[in-house]
């Protein structure tokens, strides 16, 4: 106090005041620090929070795919081997050229199943490397494959859709691949019809498969028989659509130009010519 005591009141009140108005300043510089230091510690965990949680879902959408690849292959690779199997064992004492026939298929479906799969590992591996994937070319000897399983099988491709994108081609096939799958495994006997159209005005693919079903035991939703439940196969196909901007429906569907019950199981898809939205 002794500082003061040669200053009038009101010089004194006044550097008080400064003294007063410093003190404060410097606690709300100190209470600013400390709230910015924390707000940047706030956001450089929330930063860290985010980047985890990107990454846990990259992992996940990157297992679903893989899982998806995986039952695409399996299903069908099996389904082809069991039909021709059975009809190897059926015939094998009648017809040994038949038998033949059927063990080389076998031996070219799991040749090719284990390529695939081999392909899929690499990919787990080494998550850069995709590898190389079937496209429309390869159409052909899927077909030549579910022929010689014993599908009644007429198909007709655009020359066209082979313009499209690699990923829409990709999911093309696969949609395709466990279609077929479906029909061999559910469906009843009968032509199962493939149309793959190359539509210029509208700038997409249409993709149908319409395999026929008993009427009497019902159709299955997401293969092509009998039952009720909701198989992974239907959603890996819907989920392969939208992945590149495309869509599908399936379902039981009665005879073109007729009513009543339903008499065929429809799948019916669109893609995009370009490489989709999804890729």
């Amino acid at each position: 106090m002794s500082d003061f005591s040669g200053l009038t009141a009101s010089e004194a009140f006044g550097t008080l005041s400064l003294l007063l108005v410093a003190i404060g300043l410097a606690l709300l510089l100190s209470w600013t620090s400390g709230a910015l230091v924390r707000t940047a510690r706030r956001a450089a965990r929330n930063r860290e929070l985010a980047e985890r949680a990107a990454d846990e879902a990259a992992a996940e959408a990157e297992r679903t795919r893989i899982a998806r690849d995986m039952h695409d292959v399996v299903a069908h690779s099996l389904a082809v081997v069991i039909a021709q199997a059975d009809g190897a064992r059926y015939v094998a004492a009648s017809d040994p050229k038949a038998t033949d026939a059927a063990l080389r298929t076998i031996a070219g479906t799991a040749r090719a199943a284990l390529a695939d799969v081999r392909v899929l590992l690499a990919q787990l591996r080494h998550r850069e490397s995709d590898g190389p994937q079937p496209q429309l070319a390869d159409l052909d000897e899927l077909f030549d494959r579910m022929r010689a399983a014993g599908l009644e099988l007429d198909a007709r491709v655009d020359a066209g859709a082979s313009e499209a994108g690699a990923a829409v081609q990709l999911a093309l096939y696969r949609v395709l691949q466990e279609a077929l799958t479906n029909a061999l495994r559910h469906g009843a006997a009968g032509a199962v019809t493939v149309a793959v159209r190359a539509a210029p005005e509208a700038a997409e693919l249409r993709l149908e498969v319409r395999n026929p079903v008993s009427v009497s035991t019902g159709p299955v939703a997401g293969g092509g028989g009998g039952g009720g439940v909701r198989g992974h196969g239907l959603v890996g196909m819907t989920e392969r659509a939208a992945l590149v901007g495309g869509s599908l429906t399936a379902g039981p569907r009665p005879g073109p130009g007729r009513s009543g019950p339903a008499d065929a199981w429809v799948v019916a898809a669109t893609f995009p010519r370009g490489e989709g939205a999804g890729s």
